[in-house]
């Protein structure tokens, strides 16, 4: 009997797409008098920690008028993400013999695509950065999952595109996993495609 018990999967790249990406919440930093009075990198982790109505609190005013004033700019650009073809028939089955979840760090207004495109149905949990103030690769963001699960690490796999945050994550977790890699040839043993390698794979993890 295979060990793997709960499948993880990341969200942005892995699941769906922005066809049309305008880098929001960047562009508002590029366009500030002065960063918002910090670097960028402190920037994009405290927008992707937090809620916008807590941001709005916490950054200076410039933040909010920017913000209110670019809106459409948003707008666009979560009306143009795109599911991928394959996942809603593989989330299905793979949801009759797995404990599925979802992992994403992401801005707050990024979680209504998950909610539009009806994902959230296959996710008995789903974990994101701006509810939980912690970023994968954070070890803090992936124990969630062993806390509601109970699991070992090695009945855990982690399905992402990211290195840095999904692989390498879940590695220092000791989680099984996989990196998709839809948009180059495959390199590695544990890439996949798209996720309809995902019950291959299994078998021989």
């Amino acid at each position: 009997m295979n060990k793997i018990k709960t499948i993880v999967f990341d969200l942005y790249n892995t699941l769906i797409e922005i066809k049309k990406s305008n880098h929001f919440f960047l562009k508002l930093f590029k366009t500030s008098q002065d960063g918002f009075g910090m670097g960028s990198s402190s920037y994009l982790q405290l927008v992707m920690k937090n809620d916008v109505e807590e941001l709005k609190s916490i950054l200076p005013s410039e933040f909010s008028s920017l913000y209110n004033e670019r809106i459409s700019d948003l707008t666009k650009e979560l009306d143009s993400i795109i599911v991928y073809p394959e996942v809603l028939d593989v989330l299905r089955d793979l949801k009759q013999d797995f404990r599925i979840f979802l992992i994403s760090n992401l801005a707050s207004p990024y979680k209504k695509p998950v909610f539009s495109n009806n994902l959230d149905q296959y996710f008995e949990k789903m974990i994101f950065s701006c509810d939980y103030r912690f970023l994968k690769p954070d070890n803090e963001i992936f124990k969630e999952i062993e806390k509601i699960t109970e699991d070992k690490p090695n009945e855990i796999l982690m399905i992402g595109d990211s290195l840095k945050s999904d692989i390498i994550g879940a590695k220092n977790m000791g989680w099984n996993y996989l990196k998709i890699n839809r948009n180059a040839p495959i390199s590695k043993d544990y890439e996949i495609k798209d996720l309809n390698e995902i019950k291959k794979q299994i078998i021989i993890l």
